[in-house]
């Protein structure tokens, strides 16, 4: 029923109880697993010169080219060991990671549609804080947008 399973992830608890059912049910189902996850950058920090008038595209300073690549190993390193973790609880399926950018909850989605996934199993509860309670979680993005089945485990 399930032969494509993706799990987005993001270091949390949740996150983690999501995966470890998607596991389960790629068991049952003798399903392909992708792991992924999502690095955002608000708009906020990101220069506008289109208004501006200037012809020239700002550089980022060093130091936001440095705190971009923590961020990146940061997330590496968590999805490398999520993923020894799945093998570990399903060795014999076929689990991939795949790291991304942009908005979660677009990305989880538009990477479901593309990828041919069958189902996506998230977590309820993420690492989006404040910014959850203003603009809604990832999750409740991915169930309204996706036209695939979505199983939000808690």
């Amino acid at each position: 029923m399930f032969k494509k399973i993706l799990v987005p992830v993001d270091g949390s608890r949740p996150a983690h109880n999501s995966c470890m059912k998607a596991l389960e049910l790629a068991k049952i189902h003798d399903s392909d697993v992708e792991i992924i996850h999502v690095i955002s950058f608000s708009d906020e920090y990101v220069p506008n010169t289109a208004d501006s008038g200037a012809e020239e595209t700002l550089s980022p300073p060093d130091w936001i080219n440095e705190y971009l690549d923590k961020v990146r190993e940061h997330n590496e390193k968590m999805l490398a060991e999520t993923l020894k973790a799945a093998r570990e609880v399903a060795p014999g399926l076929n689990i991939t990671t795949n790291l991304l950018h942009g908005q979660p909850g677009r990305q989880i989605v538009t990477r479901a549609k593309k990828g041919g996934f069958d189902l996506i199993v998230i977590g309820n509860r993420g690492l989006s804080g404040i910014k959850e309670l203003v603009l809604g979680s990832v999750s409740h993005r991915v169930v309204d947008d996706s036209s695939i089945p979505v199983l939000v485990i808690k």
